[in-house]
């Protein structure tokens, strides 16, 4: 039976309804029906997707890339309850290398840095938690965590591992200091409405990171080689689930719209890695799509 899809008439960011089309294939296409087959492991029957073509546009007015023709509510929910293999997703956490769990313990260190009381006073939502992995770090190093996530799978195993979940953000004010938000907005309908509900839950104060993957380049590429699943750089436009695609300039853009602007944490250097410890602030202050943010 076909999965429903629905049309993003307008821009997820801008709400502006001018755009290029950057690409378009039909799920049909034997190199994009390949990679679908290869990815979900045989676990999408390729005929349910014949109603609609993979389509990646570029809005003329902020230049916001995005796919067009996105799976319905009821398709979305079948992407990531039955389409993605639970089982390897989990095994992917259980059997990361340490350098995962350096870099999420880096991030909350610099959390801790940033708020103004200890850890034990401090409430974070970690919105799109996954299976909770980087809730328990923070919560290893004394935050008061509450992880979000919609999916049913991730929710329970989160909470034999002791994580405090919600499956709806609360309708009243909630208080956090500080909104976790890694790999998430990419895989939004809406993307602009969910970061105004999040900013709600914040103090006046309040913190919120976000990252996603980085899109530089996407534009040149499809406009000079066309879609390859071979191209790394083509991930942040993943079939199905990665339906906006951020640069630096359309995250910021992104962020100002809901009333949040950046500011650099403290630096991270030592002189056992003095160079590459600029190299890596240059890139993350000018570069990348991972922004910490204040109202």
């Amino acid at each position: 039976m076909a999965v429903g899809f629905q049309q993003r008439e307008c821009c997820p960011l801008c709400a502006s309804n001018s755009n290029r089309l950057l690409c378009e294939i039909p799920y049909s296409d034997q190199r994009l029906a390949g990679f679908i087959e290869r990815f979900y492991q045989d676990r999408i029957a390729l005929e349910s997707l014949q109603s609609t073509n993979y389509r990646i546009v570029l809005c003329q007015q902020c230049d916001f890339i995005y796919q067009d023709s996105i799976l319905d509510e009821k398709g979305m929910q079948t992407l990531y309850e039955d389409w993605i293999d639970h089982q390897q997703s989990l095994h992917k956490k259980q059997t990361a290398e340490t350098k995962l769990y350096r870099q999420y313990a880096g991030q909350i260190q610099t959390l801790a840095r940033l708020l103004k009381q200890r850890p034990d006073q401090a409430r974070i939502l970690d919105y799109g938690m996954g299976w909770g992995y980087w809730s328990r770090m923070a919560q290893a190093h004394g935050f008061d965590v509450v992880g979000f996530e919609l999916s049913k799978q991730r929710r329970e195993y989160a909470r034999k591992m002791g994580v405090t979940v919600i499956d709806r953000l609360p309708a009243e004010l909630a208080g956090f200091d500080c909104v976790y938000a890694n790999q998430v907005f990419e895989h939004l309908p809406d993307p602009m409405q969910a970061l105004v509900d999040i900013c709600q839950q914040l103090k006046p104060e309040g913190i919120v990171y976000i990252r996603v993957p980085d899109g530089r380049g996407v534009v040149a590429r499809l406009e000079q080689r066309g879609w390859s699943p071979e191209l790394p750089e083509l991930g942040a436009i993943h079939p199905l689930e990665h339906i906006n695609c951020f640069t630096r300039r359309t995250l910021l853009s992104f962020a100002a719209k809901a009333g949040l602007k950046p500011f650099n944490p403290p630096l991270r250097l030592n002189w056992d890695s003095l160079w590459s410890g600029i190299r890596r602030e240059v890139t993350d202050r000018l570069l990348t799509t991972h922004l910490f943010l204040r109202r």
